[in-house]
């Protein structure tokens, strides 16, 4: 009776030890995971933003559309361009590219996101004419069932060369 007592004890320890490795490798998890994602998506938003020649269309938080120049002549004028399309929807920022047409999903776990323009000397603007810099704020979170796990905030602000 003592030995099932003794080991009764010594397996909750075990149990209880497991369950908390367990969760703790889940949250490391799913912070890689969403880091990795908001990582990426900063990544591809910076080197789209700073080829943009217009802004065509802007919201807070979305829709954002760029024109980005693809093609110069020899005196360094754009002769073809293609769109961008940065949307918000279901808690996934996705990128559509008008050269391929299809609309690529580059972060998942988004549950906030807004778009800033700001004009020559760093002040806020609404008018994407007057715009010379562009922001992105993402915020990222991971639930585990009801409870939110794990979070994560990445923010980028980039100058749009080729905007006059």
């Amino acid at each position: 009776m003592m030995g099932t007592a003794i080991g009764t004890i010594i397996m909750a320890a075990v149990l209880t030890t497991y369950i908390m490795c367990v969760r703790g490798f889940t949250a490391i998890s799913n912070y890689w995971e969403i880091h990795t994602y908001g990582r990426y998506s900063i990544d591809r938003f910076a080197g789209d933003m700073r080829g943009v020649s217009s802004i065509t269309s802007f919201a807070t938080n979305g829709p954002l559309v760029v024109v980005i120049p693809t093609v110069f002549d020899s005196s360094g004028n754009a002769t073809s361009t293609k769109t961008v399309t940065y949307t918000y929807t279901a808690k996934a920022l996705k990128r559509t590219d008008s050269t391929v047409g299809i609309a690529n999903t580059i972060a998942t776990n988004v549950y906030s996101l807004s778009f800033k323009l700001y004009d020559r000397v760093g002040n806020a603007t609404t008018l994407a004419s007057d715009a010379k810099a562009i922001q992105l704020e993402l915020y990222l979170r991971k639930n585990m069932g009801s409870q939110k796990q794990t979070e994560d905030y990445l923010s980028a602000r980039m100058d749009m060369r080729n905007k006059p």
